[in-house]
């Protein structure tokens, strides 16, 4: 049965400030999922999500806003549960009436702490905010934000994809069969250490940098940095070694794909064991 823990707790009182101002609020909200849940779907806007693999066997939500983008006691979002898919929806918007102070900053995170299982499916959306996703598994995740940062940390799965307007993307530790990454208009791309059998990225004004576990001999690649230079290596094989400019395509029949492209800036990728 569906546990709803409704906490409204001051979790931060900043000191006033030296001018007499009031001081500054930060309130939090907690919810408990039922055990048994598979697919997550968050809808968000106007605030940063993340989520966390954790040692727990349900799945704990916590969501904490200031004093400027809420007023004490809202309720922010809607928690739905339809057998093993749980769906966050954000209700209420930032209250643009409310006066920021010199120490306080119109904020919302909504947090997410996931049992340490694979769950079967994973979208999450927001907008102006950041998404953030760490030791989290699933077979497929989408991640989508309109204007924000997108940083994924020890992911094991089949499917992952990132998509952002403007802000960087960062997969750290990836394990899947397919990943894909778009930045529609400007930010960077890092790949550190993931081992993918197909990945995709596409940034329009941003370099993609960084690092892919296996061997560069396995992969066949194909990469575009318009206008800019392209360097693929092989930490382990000096021989292996590929540069240029503005379009770089190497062992079509290759059992693995890397293909990556920017219209505006670099593209630099080492291949590490």
């Amino acid at each position: 049965m569906k546990k709803f823990l409704l906490a409204l707790l001051t979790a931060a009182t900043a000191a006033a400030l030296l001018c007499g101002a009031a001081a500054v609020s930060t309130y939090s909200v907690g919810y408990d999922a039922p055990a048994g849940i598979i697919t997550i779907v968050v809808q968000d806007s106007s605030a940063a999500v993340v989520l966390q693999a954790a040692d727990t066997d349900h799945i704990h939500a916590d969501y904490t806003y200031t004093s400027s983008y809420a007023f004490e006691s809202s309720k922010l979002y809607d928690f739905s549960v339809a057998g093993s898919t749980l769906t966050v929806t954000k209700t209420r918007e930032p209250n643009t009436s409310l006066t920021i102070k010199s120490t306080d900053t119109r904020a919302c995170t909504l947090t997410l702490q996931v049992p340490r299982q694979t769950l079967a499916s994973l979208t999450v959306s927001t907008t102006n905010d950041n998404i953030t996703l760490d030791g989290v598994s699933a077979q497929t995740a989408a991640l989508t934000t309109d204007n924000g940062r997108i940083e994924v940390t020890n992911f094991n799965g089949t499917s992952l994809s990132g998509t952002t307007r403007n802000g960087k993307i960062t997969l750290s530790g990836v394990t899947s069969q397919n990943v894909a990454a778009t930045i529609q208009n400007s930010g960077t791309l890092k790949l550190e250490n993931i081992s993918a059998n197909v990945c995709n990225a596409k940034v329009q004004n941003g370099s993609i940098t960084g690092s892919v576990i296996g061997s560069g001999s396995s992969y066949g690649f194909e990469l575009a940095a318009g206008g800019g230079k392209i360097r693929v290596s092989d930490a382990s094989d000096k021989s292996f070694l590929f540069s240029g400019k503005d379009t770089l395509q190497q062992n079509a029949d290759a059992p693995n794909k890397l293909n990556l492209a920017t219209k505006n800036g670099d593209v630099e990728v080492e291949f590490v064991r």
